[in-house]
């Protein structure tokens, strides 16, 4: 019996720990805040907003996102609260600055990297450069379980509702594998 309840004990701790989901976004105009915040609802996980020091408002902001976005240059992150290192999952979403990752996102990443045990990655964009933002993701880090890429018409529609239902369905603990594994 003893064993049996060492079992259940381990059980319980492997499943508590196959929970432990960490959200992490970047959004200048609000797209991605708004499908984070849709897939931190159903995942009911921890959110933490990546947030740099540049401003990123109006037409200087833009330009300024553009240039690093194209250049692949870091940008000085705020402070965050929560380690990815503590999450058996973390979930990164990011706009996509000229066909690339964001700015603050690729920071993060580049930060934390050897510190994301699985990860999956999402994405909002004004038309196209999903899939290239996607490589340069999986190049920075691994192979993500699960990858969404949604256009702002679709997110200004309410259209990518299902589309991020099936993503959250891929982030189950039973469809979860290990990165390279």
């Amino acid at each position: 019996m003893l064993g049996s309840a060492a079992q259940a004990a381990s059980m319980h701790v492997e499943v508590a720990m196959a929970n432990r989901i960490l959200l992490a976004y970047s959004s200048r105009t609000g797209h991605t805040r708004k499908v984070a915040m849709d897939i931190a609802s159903a995942l009911d996980c921890d959110v933490e907003e990546i947030r740099d020091r540049v401003g990123r408002g109006g037409p200087l902001g833009y330009a300024r996102s553009s240039l690093e976005a194209i250049a692949r240059f870091d940008t000085l992150l705020a402070p965050t609260r929560h380690d990815p290192a503590d999450y058996d999952l973390v979930v990164i979403g990011t706009p996509i600055w000229f066909w690339s990752l964001s700015s603050p996102v690729r920071t993060w990443v580049r930060r934390h990297r050897d510190d994301l045990r699985k990860v999956a990655f999402f994405c909002t964009c004004g038309s196209s450069g999903g899939q290239r933002a996607l490589a340069e993701f999986e190049a920075l880090c691994g192979e993500a379980v699960a990858s969404l890429v949604l256009t702002d018409r679709e997110i200004d529609s309410g259209a990518h509702a299902a589309s991020v239902a099936a993503f959250v369905g891929q982030l189950s603990p039973r469809s979860r594998r290990t990165r390279g594994g």
